[in-house]
């Protein structure tokens, strides 16, 4: 299938390990270059960038905290410096809260609106003019399963990503801007300590439809998609990746 992709300019957010570097390869592989940051983990980052430059595609990293609209700002601008435009965003940095409503405190809760919601709404605002000038552009943000199953504090955060979405979607579908969502659900991931995946899920016996745990490719394959020529007429959608589980 003929993406499109060659040559787009795709910026791509927690880009270090699992989805964002799974994302980073895929577009890698459709000839896009690349606008990788991290907050965090350089070294990682730059191990993302020497696979995806594998490919025979330009790769520009940096260092960017994009709960900060300054850190944020600042990026993207070295992005136009160096490319000249972004075609593609692809949200992919998160910060999840796993505690019940009650065990929640509100630093935790804070800290997770900025990474979740607000960068989002940071790195739009940033790289949507870009976008408006060429008439031409995607966003896809990453979402998740939790919005469907009751989770106080990772569920309403995710809930309001698809809800931004879409206020994108409606507001910039003239412009051949399209904003969509991947949700995924049980994803073989290395987590951090403490946020590991319960025994249940690595057992890898799971009473869904497939029961077994996804793999961080098969998420970032639709991401591609929904970037790619064939996805222009699908915009304000959510797909969940998530073998067939609903309130599980």
């Amino acid at each position: 299938m003929e993406t499109g992709l060659k040559d787009k300019v795709v910026m791509i957010t927690g880009a270090t390990r699992n989805h964002g570097r799974a994302s980073a390869l895929g577009f890698a592989k459709e000839g896009a270059n690349l606008l990788l940051c991290t907050r965090q983990s350089m070294d990682l980052l730059e191990e993302t960038a020497t696979m995806a430059a594998e490919s025979g595609v330009r790769v520009v990293t940096g260092q960017c905290d994009v709960s900060s609209e300054a850190d944020v700002a600042s990026f993207v601008e070295m992005g136009m410096a160096e490319f000249g435009r972004i075609d593609v965003l692809v949200n992919n940095a998160v910060w999840r809260v796993r505690e019940s409503l009650m065990d929640l405190t509100a630093d935790k809760w804070e800290g997770a609106l900025a990474v979740n919601v607000d960068a989002l709404f940071l790195t739009c605002k940033a790289v949507l003019p870009s976008m408006v000038d060429n008439q031409w552009g995607r966003i896809i943000n990453y979402s998740g399963i939790a919005p469907f199953r009751g989770v106080s504090g990772q569920g309403t955060l995710k809930m309001a990503v698809e809800g931004f979405t879409r206020a994108l979607a409606k507001e910039y579908g003239t412009h051949n801007i399209t904003a969509n969502c991947v949700g995924p659900g049980s994803i073989q991931v290395v987590r951090t300590l403490g946020q590991e995946s319960s025994p249940h899920e690595r057992t890898m016996d799971m009473p869904i439809p497939i029961p077994r745990q996804g793999t961080v490719e098969e998420c970032s394959a639709l991401a591609v998609f929904l970037a790619s020529e064939q996805a222009s007429y699908i915009t304000g959608q959510a797909y969940l990746v998530n073998g067939g589980a609903h309130f599980l």
